[in-house]
């Protein structure tokens, strides 16, 4: 459960990267339920410091990047669930389908949803930020199977382009000679508004996002993903247009057009889920509107309000769809009347710039 104090005690080499990041966490949470039941459940996660661990015959369990330590046991950290750890097949399966080893000095990318753009950005890349400069010169870097544009894009702004990756094959367990690998930073859905700004900061220059005068308001739609859509989407289309955004499909952006069109978005309304990472390219006092169901973490709460940006949320009714996923419904009066209210804030706000940021009434 804790790598770095099982490495401790074997004697291998440990680099503190960052403290604990319980005291960025803690003053966002107070108000949201949601937001503190998560912060109880990972207490642990969040007072723990942040760890490059040096481990030597590591073994690298599928896609999924589960660690198993030389001494069999498997590393906890970087899987954020343990019922999930404990269910999966690269967990229980005895023997691999296919197994190899990477000699020299590797780093890996894999984590418990890694791939996904959420988590690539949230952990991945926040972990990858505050290792990095300690890193051995040659490292090399694994990474899932057929990683996405967008994946390879943001690697780039770190200095490592598709020479320096392994790619890690489906079914496959790789052992490792010598493995660096970076502990998270707190939790998948609390972390650090510290190292993200580091990120932010680190891709908004290597794609050249300037400010412009006119900044933009943004709505971004999932009308193209498989679940958690809005089913009356084309109801509320036309009042948001009416209040100045423009409907964003993320799908149909590269990465460095959603950086630059977001590093100049002064307003972000959108639905919970991967296209709502981007308010992190936001700049302080930008207003984040988020629509929700019950059940979805609080993760874009606790990243805007710890970027310095003005948060709101509206409740929206849950409509089930296949296979356990579900959509959803947007009562038009009630976001109506919710929208205005939330720009009439943040126009309010604006004539006191000196006045902290704050989260509207959901």
């Amino acid at each position: 459960m804790d790598v770095a104090t099982w490495a401790n005690d074997r004697g291998c080499l440990l680099k503190l990267l960052h403290p604990p990041v319980i005291d960025e966490v803690s003053p966002y949470i107070d108000d949201d339920c949601v937001a503190r039941e998560e912060f109880t459940k990972h207490r642990d996660a969040l007072n723990r410091a942040q760890t490059l661990v040096t481990i030597e015959g590591a073994t690298i369990r599928d896609v999924v990047g589960f660690v198993e330590l030389p001494d069999g046991q498997i590393c906890y950290e970087g899987n954020w669930w343990l019922p999930y750890l404990k269910d999966h097949p690269a967990y229980k399966r005895r023997f691999a389908l296919t197994r190899r080893r990477l000699n020299d000095n590797v780093y890996s990318l894999l984590s418990l949803w890694s791939s996904e753009f959420y988590h690539w950005f949230h952990d991945v890349l926040p972990r990858l930020e505050t290792a990095l400069p300690h890193l051995p010169a040659g490292t090399k870097f694994l990474i899932n199977s057929n990683p996405k544009a967008w994946q390879l894009d943001s690697l780039m702004a770190f200095g490592i382009g598709p020479d320096r990756l392994e790619i890690q094959p489906d079914g496959t367990h790789t052992r490792v000679e010598k493995l660096w690998f970076a502990t998270p930073l707190g939790h998948s859905s609390l972390g650090s508004g510290v190292v993200i700004r580091r990120v932010v900061d680190r891709l908004v220059s290597y794609f050249g996002a300037n400010s412009e005068d006119n900044p933009r308001r943004c709505y971004v739609s999932r009308a193209k993903a498989a679940f958690r859509r809005i089913i009356n989407e084309t109801e509320i289309t036309p009042l948001l247009e009416e209040h100045g955004f423009e409907v964003v499909l993320c799908e149909d952006l590269s990465l460095a057009d959603q950086v630059r069109l977001f590093a100049n978005t002064a307003a972000i309304i959108g639905v919970h889920g991967a296209g709502l990472t981007n308010l992190m390219y936001c700049k302080p006092n930008s207003f984040v509107g988020e629509i929700r169901i019950n059940g979805v973490p609080p993760a874009y709460l606790v990243m805007a309000r710890q970027l310095g940006m003005r948060f709101s949320r509206f409740e929206a009714s849950t409509v089930a769809i296949k296979r356990g996923q579900v959509d959803m419904r947007v009562d038009t009066a009630a976001f109506r009347e919710w929208i205005c209210h939330c720009l009439n804030s943040l126009k309010q706000a604006a004539s006191r710039p000196d006045e902290k940021t704050s989260t509207f009434a959901s």
